[in-house]
């Protein structure tokens, strides 16, 4: 990290796009971690705090609009489309007019994203500006989500490695959840199950060599993977079924069938023994309840879009001051002291604000709802 910080810039990827048309999808999740993250870092710092996002409503404190993003696009001569955000988002140079806008958007500044994409990581090295980078972590089943984070400094990535949720307590979790399946378990996988995880469209975790792929862009591989299994199970995506990726994937797969069941039931029970998907967290997920997992994109891990040195699992550690005292401690910025103030813990804390579960809702919090409404 190189100059004077004079500023904390939250931002993450403004130049993502809906698949409808030309508006923002981004800046709800870069507006959420900017809200819960600044008191804490102004408690640490002192700094004043900025947001650099897209938002076509101008009241939410956007620094881009449509027709700023529609000119971004078209330095790149690309016509702005989540057809053409994958080319954009992996970019490793950026033309002149942009790495000038972003330029004045960033300099001076220590940046926290929210998924920072490789567009703007790039563009951060290039000028020594430190950034850290919060992520959701893959993990998804614990009393609350996690962030997996990470910076481009060897110094900062120790100092949140103090932090990090041990790996045997997430594998100790894992065997606690799976309990559920010996209560309520009305539809148990057959013996010796390859589950095989559908996802959205138009993720990042999709992109492959520059274009959205589906499992049908695998079925060899996938055809392979099931030979070392008796059944097969699908599941579809709940927020976007794909019928023609699941229709050819029943007639490809022996023994293949359908299913609805939640995805932690499914995985915690003995006669499941593998996850198989293109990106899926799912398959990262399964390993803690020692399942073998399989990944159809070559080459694809957990961190293949950590933009920092190492993606390190945090809890709520990331709203406490001394936390960011101790990660930001590396960067020579004048800190206020330590003072032990810390929150106490709150399950389900983030799960409620990004109003996402992922599925883990319906074996926790929808159970005390179901007696409830009895």
């Amino acid at each position: 990290m190189s100059g004077t910080v004079r500023r904390i810039v939250f931002s993450g990827d403004f130049l993502r796009p809906s698949v409808a048309e030309l508006r923002p999808t981004q800046h709800e999740n870069i507006r959420w971690l900017a809200q819960l993250l600044e008191t804490p870092l102004r408690m640490a710092t002192g700094l004043p705090c900025e947001t650099v996002h897209w938002d076509n409503n101008w009241l939410n404190g956007a620094r881009l609009d449509r027709d700023t993003v529609a000119a971004i696009y078209q330095s790149f001569w690309l016509k702005p489309s989540i057809w053409n955000w994958p080319q954009v988002f992996a970019a490793e140079t950026l033309p002149e007019a942009v790495e000038a806008l972003l330029l004045r958007f960033f300099e001076d500044s220590f940046v926290i994203g929210f998924e920072l994409p490789p567009y703007l990581s790039h563009f951060l090295r290039r000028h020594g500006i430190g950034f850290i980078d919060c992520s959701l972590s893959p993990v998804r089943f614990m009393d609350d989500l996690l962030f997996e984070v990470s910076s481009s400094s060897p110094e900062i990535t120790e100092a949140i490695r103090g932090f990090g949720v041990p790996d045997a307590l997430i594998r100790l979790q894992a065997g606690v959840l799976s309990s559920n399946v010996a209560k309520t378990n009305p539809h148990p996988p057959r013996p010796d199950t390859l589950l095989v995880i559908l996802q959205t469209s138009y993720d990042k975790v999709v992109i492959e060599n520059g274009r959205f792929v589906t499992a049908l862009d695998h079925v060899e591989r996938l055809e392979e993977i099931a030979q070392d299994y008796t059944h097969v199970l699908i599941k579809e995506h709940p927020l976007e079924p794909q019928p023609q990726v699941r229709d050819k994937l029943l007639r490809a797969l022996p023994n293949a069938a359908l299913s609805t069941d939640n995805f932690y039931r499914l995985v915690s029970h003995g006669n499941l023994k593998g996850v198989a998907a293109l990106s899926s967290s799912c398959v990262l997920e399964g390993r803690y309840f020692g399942k073998q997992g399989h990944y159809l994109i070559p080459g694809f891990s957990h961190d293949s879009f950590s933009v920092g040195l190492e993606g390190i699992n945090v809890g709520d550690d990331v709203i406490m001051p001394d936390f960011w005292r101790d990660v930001l401690a590396p960067t020579g910025l004048e800190l206020t002291p330590k003072d032990g103030l810390r929150l106490p813990a709150k399950p389900n804390r983030f799960r409620q604000q990004l109003r996402s579960a992922w599925g883990y809702n319906q074996i926790d919090t929808d159970i005390p709802v179901q007696w409830a409404n009895a």
